[in-house]
């Protein structure tokens, strides 16, 4: 029988009451204690998987996890299984790595009881189920986890994924913020920012991201600012505290300068697009890859350089060869659906870009792509009706964010789907058919209200991103 003890030469120590195993990883003795868990102990045999002694090494600090785990320690169970459900260094083995996580959890271990809350709720390896998601994430809430108080607040108030309840999402997120979690304070800072299930009250945001970049952390600056430099109330504000957020790590605030530079809201005109070059450096060192997407769209719609499709489709290969993965999504996109100006829909090559840079997203990000793909080059009533039930089928792939992809790449098959769907609420009496018919459209409007789509309903519920919220909420 397999015994690391023997294999990798670890010895049994007596502390206190407990026995605990160790073994030497580089210069260290690191134990994993059995009867009880060791976090630090196992935080810093996981970190020796990622193999900063060598393969030996990895060969022991898995010997180590592997033994703590199945005597029952949740920290080991919890570190071992992410790397058993991701692959990152051993073998992906997610069903083992799941029962492990359920392990964790059942013994109250917090971090495994919002991860697998998370999986439920995003869906990420599992169907969704926002029910059991809720069970963990409240249990680990109850145990003082401010990660969990922050997502069940912000998913309370914003109505997203869970029934909205305000005053219970609220409490939980200001919980939070008064044991000192900086997230909490940005999170709750968007939800006044953007109006998102309370009244919006930039005042409130603000004060919450100023209170977050005294603490060092300048995301809240940088969303603020980016929706200040946007509503051109005073470009030179908002030029100034961008910068500041990324002076302060923020690096997304460098994209937001870059992508205002370039169409004009940073002084206007020439003045601003003269600043692009000087901010999407800053991007790019800081490894922002949103940045290859923008260089694309600046020669795909011609701002400041000759308009080109070919040289856009290039730039972005280029790109997603070396490993960019939010350019080889852009790509993705642009060929299955074209931009009606130098680049038309060309879904087979969108399949072959899928099929080469495939292993730059998840195996879920991968099957929502090729779903989209298909809706891209279906023209028959036929057509639609398979991806309806394969839609239906796949609730585990199901998203705003893949709702909106599949609008996007055949409108007429979003609205077949989003047609039987409302025919089932009972709010649609129609032909399902794929057309905006005004029937459809007004079915649509009220499922929207319903929803608390309020300002994007009044905006366009033709909206790519209307239709992907109804097919998704």
């Amino acid at each position: 029988m397999f015994n690391p003890l023997d294999t990798f030469g670890f010895r049994p120590r007596l502390n206190g009451a407990l026995i605990g195993l160790c073994c030497v990883i580089g210069a260290s003795v690191v134990c994993a204690q059995t009867a009880n868990s060791s976090a630090p102990d196992i935080a810093r045999t996981e970190a020796a998987l990622w193999g900063a002694g060598g393969v030996e090494d990895v060969g022991k600090a898995r010997a180590v996890l592997e033994a703590a785990a199945i005597s029952g320690d949740p920290d080991a169970q919890y570190h071992l299984c992410r790397h058993l459900v991701n692959g990152w260094v051993i073998e992906q083995d997610k069903s083992r790595g799941f029962s492990l996580l359920e392990a964790a959890a059942a013994a109250k271990n917090t971090a495994a009881l919002v991860a697998l809350g998370e999986e439920y709720l995003w869906g990420i390896n599992v169907p969704a189920d926002p029910a059991r998601a809720v069970g963990y994430l409240e249990t680990a809430s109850g145990l003082g986890d401010l990660s969990a108080k922050r997502i069940l607040g912000e998913q309370y108030v914003s109505g997203d994924l869970l029934a909205r309840d305000v005053d219970r999402g609220t409490d939980l997120l200001q919980d939070a913020i008064g044991a000192g979690d900086v997230e909490a304070e940005i999170a709750l800072g968007k939800l006044y920012l953007n109006g998102i299930g309370v009244m919006r009250d930039q005042g409130k945001a603000l004060d919450l991201f100023e209170a977050a970049a005294k603490a060092g952390n300048g995301h809240g600056l940088a969303a603020y600012d980016d929706a200040l430099m946007w509503a051109q109330g005073d470009p030179a504000q908002a030029e100034a505290i961008l910068n500041r957020a990324g002076e302060m790590k923020a690096t997304e605030a460098w994209v937001s300068l870059a992508h205002g530079a370039m169409y004009g809201y940073l002084g206007g005109g020439r003045v601003s697009r003269a600043k692009f070059n000087g901010y999407a450096e800053k991007a790019r060192k800081a490894g922002e890859e949103k940045i290859a997407v923008l260089e694309a769209e600046r020669s795909m719609w011609g701002i400041n350089v000759r308009a080109s499709g070919p040289v856009t489709l290039s730039s972005l290969r280029a790109a997603a060869e070396a490993g960019n993965a939010t350019a080889a999504g852009f790509l993705i996109e642009l060929l299955r659906d074209g931009n009606n100006l130098n680049v038309r829909r060309r879904p087979d090559e969108a399949l072959a870009a899928l099929a080469e840079y495939g292993a730059l997203f998840s195996e879920k990000r991968r099957e929502q792509y090729a779903m989209s793909i298909k809706a891209a080059k279906a023209r028959q009533l036929a057509d639609f009706t398979s991806l309806a039930d394969d839609f239906k089928a796949r609730s585990d792939l199901r998203s705003s964010w893949f709702g909106t992809q599949i609008a996007k790449a055949n409108l007429n098959v979003a609205f077949y789907i989003l047609q039987q769907k409302l025919a089932s609420e009972g709010l649609y009496g129609g032909p399902i058919n794929g057309y905006a018919t005004r029937s459809t459209l007004r079915a649509a409007s009220r499922a929207c209200q319903k929803l608390n789509l309020n300002a994007r309903c009044a905006d366009n519920v033709l909206h790519p991103g209307v239709v992907g919220a109804l097919l998704t909420r």
